[in-house]
């Protein structure tokens, strides 16, 4: 068990279905780090503050005496207290004037950083929690205050940062929709066990960057009926259909890609097809470098 005396704060990043925390000491160094699947979906009737402390009471001796630093869905309406979002363009300044401060049950202090509202053109919102923290990271990390990164996942994230602020950004419900068509769809039914298949991957890829994707996405069904593509790798075809599709709204010649291995390999390659050059950052990395600067320690 963790002391902590030997701890400065306690960083979260509190999603729907994740919960992650590090502890960092008074250098700014995680020390440790811990993963739990307790996200928003996960605490019934509000009770957070009950089950974080439970989290903690088995992880660091003392807990009560520390500060705390939460970013993500837990500042959303349906998580601990709902923060408004800072709309875009915005820079770590912005933010930093904006946090939700309370105290916790036990006395210490916490604080939840807010996320990012960005109105489009054609009138419409899109927000984001978490991503600001990694986005204020990635720049650090890659010494670059202008650049296009991309946040694959369950809603995968296009941003647009130039001098430092985000100033636009796109959701796309790429592995939501994915999981979906493939685990309760009649494309997914009745297949036998997959096997990765890259080539399927970037056939798939290919057809889904130039048609429209409702009519791709049955494509699945069709390349499988006919035996272009093998009944083995309908899902890694289905997955390059949804990623190719996505991909072809990237508008810039290099992307900076902020996520976990697999998901890095899979938008690398369909962002290599069409000559864009990828570099990728652990998702990790960035948020804990995000989180120092919002903490001052860098």
């Amino acid at each position: 068990m963790l002391d902590a005396n030997e701890l400065s704060f306690l960083a979260l990043d509190w999603g729907t279905t994740n919960f992650r925390a590090f502890a960092f000491d008074v250098n700014g160094k995680v020390i440790a780090e811990k993963q739990a699947p307790m996200g928003l979906l996960q605490i019934s009737d509000g009770q957070f503050a009950h089950s974080l402390a439970n989290l903690l009471n088995e992880w660091i001796s003392q807990y009560q005496t520390l500060p705390i630093i939460m970013a993500g869905m837990v500042g959303s309406a349906q998580g601990w207290h709902p923060v408004e979002y800072c709309a875009a363009p915005v820079d770590l300044s912005e933010i930093q004037k904006h946090y939700f401060e309370f105290n916790l049950p036990w006395g210490a202090k916490a604080k939840i950083v807010p996320g990012v509202s960005f109105l489009a053109e054609n009138g419409m919102y899109d927000v984001m929690r978490g991503e600001e923290v990694q986005l204020f990271g990635l720049q650090q990390i890659a010494r670059q205050h202008n650049m296009q990164a991309v946040f694959p996942g369950t809603h995968s994230k296009q941003v647009v940062i130039k001098n430092g602020k985000i100033v636009r950004f796109e959701t796309y419900m790429t592995g939501e929709l994915f999981s979906i068509l493939n685990n309760h769809s009649l494309l997914g039914r009745g297949l036998p066990k997959q096997i990765s298949c890259e080539k399927s991957f970037l056939k798939g890829v290919a057809l889904g960057q130039n048609q429209g994707l409702s009519h791709l996405i049955f494509a699945a069904r069709t390349s499988r009926l006919f035996n272009q593509v093998a009944d083995t790798a309908v899902a890694d075809f289905l997955s390059g259909v949804m990623i190719g599709y996505e991909s072809q709204f990237i508008n810039a010649d290099t992307i900076y890609l902020v996520g976990g291995e697999a998901l890095e390999k899979r938008y690398r390659l369909a962002c290599e097809s069409r000559q864009i050059n990828v570099k990728a950052f652990s998702g990790d990395e960035c948020f804990i470098a995000g989180i120092k600067q919002l903490q001052h320690l860098v």
